[in-house]
């Protein structure tokens, strides 16, 4: 049974080409706050789309971001190998079993990978940018695809 659930942040809940959260993400997120989960938000960030100070500047956007009530807290991290590391403390501070924490992420080689490795139920959200990033040997199979993340919503 399911009793929280880690979002990535970038191309899962916000679109990076329209500088903005995608239109259902808020819906999904009022969906698992109306059940009972608790949630949890990670973050990898890269130069890429923050040249500047990118973990301070991803750390903002979310911050003021209508999404973030929603999060009983949010880890940011801008260190490539370090978005393992930030699933893990995340686990840590919900304290409950791995197999009640859904995680749900738009990349096979980070989240799903993490997930699976760690006896986790996960959700790829297939679309955008690691659409065609397909799930492999090394990553293994996401417990669930979906392709919106209205479809998040008929899963729990």
């Amino acid at each position: 049974m399911i009793k929280a659930v880690i979002f990535d942040w970038g191309w899962t809940l916000f679109s990076h080409e329209l500088g903005a959260e995608f239109p259902e993400a808020e819906e999904a997120l009022q969906h698992c706050a109306s059940k009972g989960y608790r949630l949890a938000l990670v973050s990898l960030v890269t130069k890429r789309y923050t040249p500047d100070t990118p973990r301070l500047t991803r750390s903002k956007q979310i911050e003021e971001s209508p999404l973030r009530k929603y999060f009983e807290f949010v880890l940011v991290t801008d260190d490539e190998s370090g978005k393992d590391t930030a699933l893990e403390e995340a686990v840590g501070r919900l304290g409950i079993p791995r197999s009640e924490i859904l995680i749900v992420d738009d990349r096979t080689i980070r989240g799903i990978k993490y997930g699976n490795q760690h006896g986790h139920p996960t959700i790829w959200l297939q679309r955008g940018k690691f659409a065609q990033e397909l799930p492999n040997e090394d990553t293994g199979q996401p417990t669930h695809i979906i392709h919106e993340l209205k479809e998040l919503i008929l899963i729990l």
